[in-house]
């Protein structure tokens, strides 16, 4: 009888044990499930992140480059714009001035008539021979006007133009009574002198010279 007894107990310990380890597993498994469940959240939660994030950046690159595109194009448009008003002045030019010079000896440019002297007269002279051509010294007031002294003048050579400063005088005017443009060429001026200062261009430069100095001379009509 003692060894039943003992039999039993021994039993009733095993089965315990036994029901220990079965609760202990299932623990387990229900905990790994947990967090597997947790780890495929947390992938999908940065996939989503990940995938947003791409789209925003995407948008961005989009934006920029349209905004880029936008302000080439305005540079572009406002380029156009720039050469078809100087395109226009020309046309006007050649349109409403002189359609023909007098004699083949004037060169018609920009819808203007010019006469380059081959000749050396000093300034004073110079502008009485373009009065009796009906003319006057050249008078240089836009791109149209300089474009011609690169076209036609001779290289190195200096010529009157219509451009002063009185005796006793500060500014420089030009012939017909404009005020000087600084702001198209500056006046390399030499020295400085209470005596009438004349003007003479090149190809490359406008400079200050005493007026009895001879030099070659342009007409302008």
């Amino acid at each position: 009888m003692a060894g039943d007894i003992i039999y039993a107990d021994i039993k009733t310990d095993g089965a315990f044990s036994l029901g220990n380890s079965s609760s202990l597993q299932k623990s387990d498994t229900h905990h790994h499930g947990i967090f597997l469940k947790v780890g495929c959240a947390i992938i999908i939660i940065l996939l989503v992140i990940v995938i947003v994030l791409s789209i925003l950046v995407s948008q961005f690159k989009s934006a920029r480059h349209n905004t880029m595109d936008d302000d080439s194009k305005e540079k572009f448009c406002a380029g156009e714009s720039k050469s078809g008003t100087i395109a226009s002045i020309v046309s006007f030019n050649s349109s409403t001035a002189h359609k023909s010079c007098p004699s083949k000896d004037w060169r018609l440019h920009g819808g203007k008539c010019y006469w380059v002297a081959e000749a050396n007269k000093s300034w004073h002279e110079s502008k009485n021979d373009c009065a009796t051509k009906n003319s006057h010294l050249m008078v240089i007031r836009d791109f149209i006007d300089m474009s011609f002294l690169w076209k036609h003048l001779n290289t190195g050579v200096f010529y009157w133009i219509g451009l002063t400063i009185p005796p006793g005088g500060e500014s420089w005017t030009w012939v017909d009574n404009n005020p000087f443009d600084s702001h198209l060429f500056s006046v390399e001026e030499k020295w400085r002198t209470r005596s009438m200062k004349c003007a003479q261009v090149s190809q490359i430069k406008i400079a200050q010279q005493k007026c009895e100095k001879i030099n070659p001379w342009i007409c302008q009509l």
